[in-house]
């Protein structure tokens, strides 16, 4: 985290920023998760105000933004170092996966295809290990 990044928000977003950023590696936070959160620390504070926090927060990158097709909204994470994210389609947990697509990869394609990269989201889907083994050894 950067002081000077920090510095230039309210006491609010500084509080979004602290929920988020507390969190283990690996825990994905809805806004109704950080709304959750936040209003026990602060009662008075709104979900609107959440919404904007989170969305400042990632402009200025002190936290990332997960968007996964099929999940019902957008999750947060502290911002960190590249890895992708698996989602299962059955329970729709949502894990993340220690993979990065190589910097000459995505050099290669920016190249080839005439555009420019600002990020890069891997996103998996498939069914997890627990509900693969509910599935596989049904109680009975």
């Amino acid at each position: 985290m950067s002081v000077s990044s920090e510095s230039g928000l309210t006491k609010n977003y500084r509080l979004v920023h602290e929920i988020v950023r507390e969190q283990a590696r690996g825990t994905h936070l809805a806004p109704a998760d950080v709304f959750a959160l936040a209003k026990a620390k602060q009662k008075g504070i709104g979900v609107t105000t959440v919404y904007r926090a989170l969305a400042r927060l990632r402009e200025l990158g002190l936290v990332s933004e997960i968007s996964l097709p099929g999940a019902e909204s957008a999750y947060y994470e502290p911002a960190g170092a590249a890895h992708a994210h698996f989602r299962c389609d059955a329970c729709g947990a949502i894990a993340d996966i220690d993979y990065a697509l190589d910097s000459d990869v995505v050099r290669d394609l920016a190249r080839r295809h005439a555009i420019a990269v600002h990020d890069v989201s891997l996103s998996l889907h498939g069914t997890c290990r627990r509900c693969t083994d509910r599935v596989a050894s049904p109680a009975g």
